[in-house]
């Protein structure tokens, strides 16, 4: 299975194909057919049993579009960009580390030196110098230009926002994770190879908060899980997470739990462990504000495919919120109380100054460490309380400290294409998807020998009983028996129900298992009840 074919068998059997085709396309954009939605909402499915159910994630679904103070504070609008050449003559773009061999681990330095008077790969002009490409797509919120806000670029900072808000659900206790499913979208200047870089993907994320020096323990369910390691010198190696951890190669012990939350995830949907392993980040590739990151990758024809990113990233993101921000992201330290003095608002001031804008003053100065001479912003007017809107008093304050982070995030779009060329399987003429049960697209196909002598309407009505018990049944009655499995071993479903004469005589049919070909006589009540999930 190679890359094209799969995206032949996508196109065919409504998995996935590019979006716009009318008008041409769109680089960076696919649509998703009626059994790419199944196969996505499976593997969805999975993932928030393992983190949001088995591991209690708390879930979250944020907003799609953020105002620009927020890419600011987390260094996007800064630092979140591509290295850009053009031709002149031709007008086209490219990326400049796709035009260097290894130029995806080089600083920005090195890439400029390596491109310096190259041709480009269209026409043979010379290429224009490097510039800086930032890949958020920006957007005006309001009317007319409306005030300057961009499509996030990833879910996490959703997340990152919430935290004061998750912590207080949390009964303002640490450690917590939080988790989220969503849109993400990215102006990659070059975006190529269908799912595998998008402009507009969805990403499955959890941000794992702990106090400093506290970070949670792998626990022995976890230590037990087998995982291929590449680290960052290069050294593989085959073992269970526990001993990567207690050997060094995994420096965090949470890095470590999700690691092995990853690999069960992602073997549970079937993919091979013989073709997934962790491969460490070097330090010219790892962001400034991680101590250890490591990206899970799925060999394919096209070579090693990152789909999920396990990082230590500190508190970076809680701190940069907090400072830029008039909100509270610091947590108290248990066992550090103290009595010390305190600013408080003068409600009643407040109320008498300001009127109906005051609970808007309370609400931004909630969670804020509060000083003479702090200002707020309400309804677009800087407003500055001074000490005659505040009083001071006594109260026992606790140490505050900004909690660290580890973050697992997971791409969906690539995981979907790695599976499907790596559950590919063939066997002599006969081509089909070993995708497992949790993952297969529809839970049955119910297949009428003939359409006629009431096989038909006995097959449909056997449907409607799959249905009813929450199986999801597909029906297919055009061509062959034969043709019939095939096209449904082809999008992975893993049983396959034929309806007879027999059928119609003693009420039992044959049920056929995918990659055995297997077939058992068993009436429509236990065949129904053994297909259920």
């Amino acid at each position: 299975m190679d890359f094209q074919k799969v995206i032949a068998v996508a196109t065919r059997r409504g998995i996935f194909q590019s979006a716009f085709d009318a008008y041409g396309g769109l680089a960076g954009f696919i649509d998703y057919g009626p059994v790419g939605v199944k196969m996505r909402r499976r593997i969805l499915e999975t993932w928030r049993k393992l983190y949001v159910i088995d591991a209690g994630c708390l879930e979250l679904d944020g907003a799609l579009i953020g105002p620009e103070a927020l890419f600011q504070a987390s260094g996007h609008l800064g630092e979140f960009d591509d290295a850009l050449v053009n031709c002149e003559d031709c007008k086209k773009q490219f990326r400049a580390d796709h035009l260097v061999d290894g130029g995806e681990e080089m600083s920005r330095d090195e890439l400029a030196k390596a491109i310096s008077g190259m041709a480009c790969p269209g026409c043979g002009a010379t290429l224009s110098e490097m510039t800086s490409f930032n890949l958020m797509f920006s957007t005006g919120v309001g009317a007319g230009k409306g005030l300057p806000g961009y499509l996030r670029p990833e879910t996490a900072q959703s997340i990152f926002l919430a935290f004061p808000w998750l912590l207080r659900q949390n009964r303002g206790k640490l450690p917590f994770a939080a988790a989220q499913i969503g849109r993400s979208f990215r102006n990659e200047i070059s975006p190529r190879q269908g799912p595998l870089r998008m402009r507009e993907f969805t990403q499955m994320e959890v941000e794992h908060f702990f106090l400093p020096n506290e970070e949670p323990l792998l626990s022995d369910d976890l230590r037990d899980v087998t995982i291929n390691l590449l680290d960052a010198n290069g050294k593989e190696t085959s073992s269970t997470v526990g001993e990567g951890f207690d050997e060094g190669i995994i420096g965090s012990s949470l890095v470590a739990c999700h690691l092995a939350r990853a690999q069960k995830f992602l073997t549970t949907i079937g993919v091979p462990d013989k073709k997934l392993r962790f491969r460490q980040h070097g330090s010219n590739e790892m962001a400034h504000y991680s101590s250890d990151c490591w990206d899970g990758e799925i060999n394919t024809s096209l070579g090693w495919v990152e789909v999920v990113g396990v990082a230590h990233r500190g508190d970076y993101d809680l701190s940069a919120h907090g400072n830029a921000s008039s909100k509270e992201f610091r947590v108290a330290v248990p066992g550090t109380e103290k009595e010390t003095e305190v600013w408080v608002p003068d409600i009643g001031k407040l109320g008498k100054e300001f009127k109906g804008d005051a609970k808007f003053i309370l609400e931004a100065i909630r969670d804020v460490d509060l000083q003479p001479g702090f200002s707020v912003d309400v309804n677009g007017s800087k407003i500055e309380l001074t000490s005659e809107y505040m009083s001071q008093k006594t109260e026992r304050r606790s140490e505050m400290v900004y909690a660290n982070v580890v973050e697992p995030s997971f791409g969906l779009d690539r995981i979907l294409y790695c599976l499907l060329e790596s559950s590919w399987k063939s066997d002599g003429e006969r081509e089909w998807i070993s995708l497992p049960q949790e993952t297969s697209p529809y839970d049955l196909l119910v297949a009428p020998l003939m359409t006629k002598d009431g096989l038909d309407d006995k097959a449909h009505e056997i449907m409607k009983s799959a249905i009813d018990i929450g199986v999801d049944a597909y029906y297919d009655e055009a061509g062959s028996i034969g043709r019939r499995y095939a096209r449904a071993d082809e999008i992975g479903i893993f049983f396959s129900m034929t309806v007879d004469h027999q059928t119609l005589e003693d009420g039992t049919v044959t049920l056929r298992e995918r990659d055995s070909k297997d077939q058992n006589r068993l009436s429509i009540e236990d065949a129904l009840n053994k297909v259920r999930r």
